[in-house]
């Protein structure tokens, strides 16, 4: 992956490399310290017409155009997954959590859980509970494909977007949704437990405890969203829309961070093959895969950041895929990059 920081350099100019030797320092400065056992989320319902949807709204009053974070959780995610990040990037901007459709506290939608269905709602939630842009999306994994939709569909209304591992329209090319071959190597093997998520989470027991409830309430939803049928579907809308090729955020600033996720799944791999889990093709198979990791999230990577003219990008050798759990500050930072790259431009058609 260092040879991603020297090839982006190279061909994007106008993007901000950071060292993450250099954030593992600095960003405890940055902050202010805050307890361990952080403020619940305080969660409330409203209807957006067809259903009801949770949501919370934290950190200082806004002036007129100054952009309100929106978070948008990775695929079968939660609000309570934020509620280590929530209280840092509130010392510095308003920020708004939900549960999509069908997770954590809120209700079912009348439609599938698309990307793009997920980016309406979205915006028809913000609009009933009185939230004017400009908008700062700050999203995690799938995340990234309703936050490229809701841009696509609302792009006047977003002055910058904070991406945390986000998955792309290409994802397919490298990954199976839902892998067999991963699945049967973990076999019974508790996925939280063998990758240290558990451990390395920056969650009380009860902040934990809470989060697993909501995410249980939405297993139905959270399985249709990680359907082949779906993400293909999604990946094919959002490929159909062009937007890397169109750069259509011009120099609007995006945040990308990338985790060193193979970390996590060589974890799953070491932990099932003493197991004894899966077929020795299964195994092949789930080996072959992490030995192109880097080389796909490289890819990735870059292609992503084709989205802006201006952009910082940052890799974490040493967290995992949930960033959210593990460092929040580093994701508060990703967020406040660009929220100071939008000082003084809260027209978000003007950048």
């Amino acid at each position: 992956m260092q040879k991603l920081k020297h090839t982006v350099k190279g061909t994007l100019a106008c993007a901000t490399l950071l060292r993450a030797e250099y954030h593992v320092a600095t960003l405890k400065m940055t902050y202010r310290s805050f307890d361990e056992h952080h403020q619940t989320t305080n969660l409330k319902m409203i209807s957006i017409g067809t259903h009801r949807l949770s949501f919370s709204i934290s950190g200082p009053q806004r002036a007129p155009n100054e952009p309100l974070v929106v978070v948008i959780p990775g695929s079968g995610d939660v609000a309570s997954s934020y509620t280590a990040v929530e209280p840092i990037v509130a010392q510095f901007a308003r920020i708004f959590l939900y549960d999509r459709s069908g997770l954590g506290n809120s209700e079912r939608g009348p439609g599938r859980p698309l990307a793009v269905t997920s980016a309406r709602e979205l915006h028809k939630l913000l609009e009933v509970t009185k939230q004017p842009p400009p908008f700062i999306l700050a999203a995690h994994s799938y995340g990234g494909l309703i936050a490229r939709e809701f841009y696509h569909l609302y792009s006047d209304e977003v002055v910058g977007m904070a991406f945390c591992d986000t998955a792309t329209e290409r994802h397919l090319e490298f990954f199976q949704v839902p892998d067999p071959n991963i699945a049967a190597v973990l076999g019974n093997l508790k996925m939280a437990m063998v990758t240290g998520l558990r451990l390395d989470a920056k969650l009380s027991r009860d902040e934990w405890r809470q989060r697993a409830i909501d995410i249980a309430r939405g297993d139905e939803t959270a399985q249709a969203e990680a359907n082949e049928d779906a993400v293909k579907e999604i990946c094919r809308s959002l490929g159909e829309k062009k937007q890397i090729d169109r750069q259509v955020m011009g120099n609007k600033p995006l945040s990308l961070i990338t985790c060193n996720s193979a970390r996590e799944y060589e974890r799953i791999y070491a932990a099932g093959i003493e197991a004894g889990n899966g077929t020795e093709a299964q195994q092949r198979s789930f080996r072959k895969l992490l030995d192109r990791w880097d080389s796909f999230t490289e890819e990735l990577s870059l292609y992503q950041m084709r989205l802006s003219s201006n952009t910082q990008y940052l890799y974490l050798p040493d967290c995992g895929h949930n960033i959210q759990l593990t460092r929040p500050e580093a994701v508060a930072e990703g967020i406040r990059w660009v929220v100071s790259q939008t000082k003084g431009n809260g027209d978000a058609s003007r950048l």
